[in-house]
């Protein structure tokens, strides 16, 4: 009876466990209208403790970090790599960073062609574990790499992959006219059968005539 007990207690708690993590995908979002509170050192390096917990080819872990708070002076450097589009509403969350991947890896000299795969890894985590703590995050491609290198005297074996914000979300109405019907729609996503194939392209791998041919 005990041992049933404390199975029953542990899928209880897996259980729970997974609701908890359907919440934070389902709240995980990425708003342009971010509030100018600042996020707490501490709370920051929290965020980016889940992220290296995340798996990468050959344990190269190759992401690399340049973030900076508004009141660093390296701050504004950032923000100039920053397309147009994307300055208009970042410049009212309270941190801004570049996520940056190693090119090659660090044991065998070899190209690392997983290295974009496992810093999405990275990010990915690190976002579902701001989201946990009420904070929201914006990544963006819209910036232009090169200045990244440049302004921030990146050493040529890194090459910046993607910029983000973190922050909490603030009301639409402080965006520009032409973002606040955006912050508003809700992004379609793709059914799983859309992506998930068997051995024949664009065919959904739980499809009827795969689910015929085995019986």
């Amino acid at each position: 009876m005990m041992r049933e007990t404390e199975n029953t207690t542990t899928i209880n708690q897996l259980s729970q466990k997974e609701k908890n993590l359907l919440e934070l995908l389902e709240r995980r979002w990425s708003p342009r209208s971010f509030s100018d509170e600042k996020i707490p050192p501490e709370i920051i390096v929290k965020i980016f403790d889940a992220g290296r917990t995340m798996m990468s080819s050959f344990n190269e872990q190759p992401w690399r970090i340049i973030f900076a708070s508004k009141d660093d002076a390296h701050y504004n450097k950032l923000f100039e790599c920053l397309g147009e589009f994307n300055q208009k509403w970042v410049k009212t969350a309270p941190c801004l960073g570049v996520v940056l991947g190693k090119k090659h890896f660090t044991k065998k000299d070899k190209l690392n062609r997983h290295r974009f795969y496992d810093s999405g890894a990275f990010m990915a985590a690190s976002t579902l574990r701001a989201t946990s703590l009420g904070l929201f995050v914006h990544q963006m491609a819209g910036f232009s790499p090169e200045k990244v290198t440049e302004k921030l005297n990146v050493p040529e074996e890194f090459e910046p992959l993607t910029m983000f914000v973190i922050g909490k979300k603030a009301a639409p109405e402080q965006l520009p006219e032409d973002l606040q019907k955006q912050e508003c729609e809700n992004s379609d996503r793709n059914e799983v059968d859309e992506f998930l194939f068997g051995e024949q392209w664009d065919v959904s791998y739980t499809s009827s005539d795969k689910n015929n041919s085995d019986e």
